[in-house]
């Protein structure tokens, strides 16, 4: 047994959105420390640097969106508020990047990549993995969700500095070829409002709640249909997590095999 966290669901979910990065919009500030498998991620690319969401699947593995991508990437798990010197905090670079190999940036397909930690993290209450969606007949519109992350609150803002959540429900848009010619590889939501995602939350997890009503992740952030966050007829899409399933098998054997 590899350790990661698969789960068949019975769902209810969120919403969230960015191909250069999301933000949440209109949502509120989690609770500190109530979704531990929640990362942040500090990217450097040339002479830039920007940031992503992920979230921890494996011990020293998480999973986010290959647009997430750059030279340098170190993690932050177990933190709430950025600009607070938190103990729970720990902070570990990335060994190795692993996009999917038919990642297209042209148009977000295959948008997935695991992140390979230089260590193990240490499992503690504000650092611990969520599970991963492995059945793709769980979910369907009107279902109710959620996306996370410290990303901006508004179009051209900076980041929040505290981990924020919004409530988002699942749309059938995104089965229309002619809109995404993505179809079933990707989820579509929105939340009520303007509620949703936005620059600086890409990579994050969109979660459901299962049967046994525990998180799962189903969805990885990936982008929108829209240049501004607060447009109310917004598209929010994620990458589908469960159609990667076998890909990331894979991909835990080639980790743990090193």
């Amino acid at each position: 047994m590899l350790g990661v966290y698969w789960t068949a669901i019975t769902v209810v979910c969120f919403s969230v959105a960015g191909v250069s990065g999301s933000k949440i919009i209109d949502g509120f500030e989690a609770v500190p420390h109530s979704r531990p498998y929640m990362a942040q991620l500090k990217i450097t690319k040339g002479n830039q640097l920007y940031n992503c969401g992920a979230f921890l699947i494996r011990r020293n593995v998480l999973l986010t969106a290959a647009h997430c991508h750059g030279e340098n990437i170190m993690a932050q798990l177990g933190g709430h508020n950025r600009d607070r010197n938190e103990a729970s905090r720990q902070e570990i670079a990335v060994k190795k990047m692993i996009p999917h190999e038919n990642y297209d940036r042209q148009n977000a397909k295959n948008d997935i990549m695991l992140l390979q930690l230089e260590r193990n993290v240490r499992f503690t209450p504000e650092v611990k993995p969520i599970s991963i969606s492995s059945n793709c007949g769980n979910l369907w519109p009107g279902m109710h969700c959620s996306v996370a992350g410290w990303g901006r609150t508004f179009t051209g803002g900076t980041g929040s500095n505290v981990l924020r959540e919004a409530e988002v429900t699942i749309l059938d848009i995104c089965q229309s070829e002619q809109l995404f010619n993505l179809t079933g590889r990707v989820i579509c939501a929105r939340g009520s409002g303007i509620k949703g995602a936005c620059n600086g939350d890409s990579g994050g997890p969109l979660v459901c709640r299962n049967r046994w009503n525990d998180r799962v992740a189903v969805g990885i952030v990936s982008f929108r249909n829209t240049n501004q966050c607060e447009d109310p007829a917004r598209e929010d899409v994620y990458t589908n997590v469960c159609m990667y399933w076998r890909w990331i098998n894979r991909k835990f054997k080639t980790i743990a095999a090193e």
